[in-house]
């Protein structure tokens, strides 16, 4: 099976400032610049309406740069790529990370039983040495 399709032409869309600059969406609470000098950085976008209106938002808020341009991006084809072994790489590393937390989890209980027990025997051993003295000392 091929992993190229054949897929009717794909539109996008990404806005441009005047100084050939990228608009970069930087999410909620975001930081850094909002434009970007390389088209890797910009917020890409499926409906021509989102970037239209990034284009209004700049183009009322900071008139004196100027209005924005959209860039329409043209598809053409696309390639699948078969995740399976990636996948399968992940899950063996899940399953030897589980794997190690709970032998070292074990280690630890058994550590953490192994001191309790020692304790007791040292309890029970001085509670009948207490004994002893008590049942010497009464004959």
């Amino acid at each position: 099976m091929s992993n190229k399709l054949e897929l009717e032409e794909l539109e996008l869309y990404a806005v441009r400032n005047k100084d050939g600059h990228w608009f970069r969406a930087k999410g909620f609470s975001g930081h850094g610049e909002s434009w970007v000098k390389e088209i890797r950085g910009a917020k890409i976008y499926t409906n021509i309406g989102q970037a239209r209106s990034r284009v209004t938002f700049f183009a009322k808020n900071y008139p004196t740069y100027g209005v924005p341009s959209i860039v329409k991006l043209k598809i053409g084809g696309m390639e699948v790529i078969d995740e399976t072994d990636r996948f399968e790489k992940s899950q063996i590393k899940d399953r030897k990370r589980i794997l190690m937390y709970t032998k070292r989890k074990a280690e630890i209980d058994y550590n953490n039983a192994s001191k309790k027990l020692e304790d007791a025997k040292k309890l029970l051993n001085d509670a009948a040495a207490k004994v002893k003295l008590v049942m010497n000392g009464s004959t």
